[in-house]
C-alpha cells in the first residue's frame, strides 16, 4: 500500500514538473501573448479530480517554486493560485460536473483572473504595469483545456490514481 502511495505521489510531481517546465519555456517575442497556462490547468485538473490528496497546500508549493523559477517576489503566485485553488476546491463538485466546453469557458476566466490579481498584488508592492495580451493567454489555456484535460484523465486512469 506505501508503494503504490509514493508510486501515485511520484506520478502527479512528475506532472507538475513537466507543467512548470512548460510553462517557463521560451517562446518567440510575436507569440509570446499566446502561452498558455499549463502550471494552472494541471493543478486544477488535479483539484478536480482528487482534491483530497491535491488542494490548497499543493497550490501554495507551487506558488513558491513558481516565484523561485520566475525571480518574481516570493509569495506573489503561492497567494494567488492558494486562494484560487480554495475556490475550486470548494466547489469541485459543482465543476467536475460541467461540460468540458464550460469548464474551458471556466479556465479562461480562472487564467485570467490570476493574472490580473498577480498584477494587482505586484501593482500594490511596486509599480507595474498590466499587458492587455494576456487575454490571448487565457484563450489559449481555454482552448487548450479540453485536451488537457481528457490526457491527465487517461493517465490518471491508466495508473488507477485516486
Amino acid at each position: 500500500m506505501q508503494k503504490r502511495f509514493l508510486l501515485q505521489l511520484l506520478i502527479v510531481v512528475c506532472i507538475f514538473i513537466v507543467a512548470l517546465v512548460m510553462e517557463i519555456a521560451p517562446w518567440p517575442t510575436d507569440f509570446q501573448a499566446f502561452k498558455p497556462a499549463w502550471l494552472v490547468m494541471a493543478l486544477v485538473y488535479w483539484v478536480l479530480a482528487i482534491p483530497e490528496k491535491v488542494s490548497i497546500g499543493v497550490a501554495f508549493v507551487l506558488g513558491l517554486i513558481w516565484d523561485l523559477v520566475l525571480g518574481s517576489i516570493l509569495g506573489v503566485h503561492a497567494l494567488v493560485l492558494s486562494v484560487f485553488t480554495y475556490i475550486i476546491a470548494c466547489n469541485y463538485l459543482i465543476l467536475r460536473n460541467l461540460s468540458l466546453w464550460m469548464q474551458s469557458l471556466l479556465i479562461v476566466l480562472l487564467v485570467f483572473a490570476i493574472r490580473l490579481s498577480i498584477f494587482l498584488i505586484e501593482l500594490f508592492i511596486h509599480s507595474a504595469a498590466f499587458n492587455w495580451q494576456e487575454i490571448y493567454g487565457a484563450l489559449a489555456s481555454g482552448l487548450l483545456w479540453p485536451w488537457v484535460f481528457l490526457l491527465l484523465r487517461k493517465i490518471r486512469r491508466q495508473l488507477h490514481l485516486r
